[in-house]
């Protein structure tokens, strides 16, 4: 069981001085599943960039880690070049939040409300 209290729909953020940094967003979709949103940056080198998964997680919150159910969030199927491909720095975590959570309401729609 994870010993830290679990808000739901509200990100935690375990940002440090140092690496690596994590930001987490708990939910529970309409069928009881419980996910989290991870992002992650192991930093501070240009091929490390900030990463960003949806996770299932079991009923006492602890990601599954072989799960099917497990997204990449910034695996792009189609690249369009000129566009960015990753999110590369520290400080551009506020960004990564947002887009993963668009991501994430793209593919559950029917959680666009509670997602916030």
């Amino acid at each position: 069981m994870k010993e830290e209290v679990i808000e739901l729909n509200k990100w935690i953020d375990e940002l440090h001085p140092w690496c690596p940094a994590q930001l987490s967003y708990y939910f529970e979709d309409h069928s009881n599943g419980r996910w989290c949103i991870s992002l992650r940056w192991d930093g501070p080198f240009p091929e490390d960039p900030w990463s960003a998964e949806l996770l299932r997680c079991d009923e006492n919150w602890e990601v599954i880690p072989d799960s099917p159910d497990n997204v990449n969030l910034l695996e792009e199927k189609n690249h369009v070049p000129g566009t960015v491909k990753g999110y590369y720095y520290d400080e551009e975590y506020p960004y990564l939040m947002v887009r993963a959570l668009e991501i994430v309401r793209e593919m559950k729609p029917e959680l666009k409300d509670q997602l916030k």
